[in-house]
């Protein structure tokens, strides 16, 4: 074959065809119905939505922008107030006041207080996903027995990890 764009083209549409006939020989696919699977709560993606904004404020009051006097102005500052107190309310968390003006004097106050925050949604969505995956594995447990209980072939195929391809 010669180095040109007609043989190149050949050559990857063949590459192409090979991984794809690959794949659909190794690569194993699972059918999961509808009924087995179980939502995230809307309190655990709440909560990850809540920790990306405390993240994007607490990122404004890096050690390296305190110490150059670089925090964020009264209006941003009043913003960020209210963001944090809508997540605190959200939340159920402990009410936190926070001065109007950022000054030298306050701001590794507000960086302190800001990472209580942040460190107490981040630990109940934690818990929150620990609950989810107990309650996976109870879902699990409870389907394994109904298979038990109603389809042996399923139970068998569920022991022997073997799945029912697509």
């Amino acid at each position: 074959m010669t180095a040109n764009h007609h043989n190149l083209n050949i050559l990857w549409t063949k590459i192409k065809e090979v991984l794809i006939i690959t794949a659909n020989k190794t690569v194993s696919c699972s059918f999961q119905s509808s009924e087995d699977r179980i939502p995230k709560p809307k309190i655990l993606t709440s909560c990850y939505s809540a920790l990306t904004k405390m993240n994007n404020i607490l990122l404004k009051f890096r050690t390296k922008l305190i110490t150059r006097s670089l925090w964020p102005n009264d209006h941003e500052w009043a913003l960020h107030k209210e963001t944090i107190q809508q997540l605190i309310e959200e939340h159920k968390l402990e009410l936190a006041e926070f001065p109007q003006i950022i000054t030298m004097a306050n701001v590794r106050q507000i960086k302190k207080q800001l990472l209580t925050i942040f460190k107490l949604i981040y630990h109940k969505a934690r818990l929150e996903r620990r609950l989810l995956e107990q309650s996976q594995i109870q879902h699990n447990i409870k389907l394994r027995y109904s298979n038990y209980e109603e389809d042996l072939t399923k139970i068998i195929d569920s022991i022997l990890n073997r799945e029912r391809k697509v």
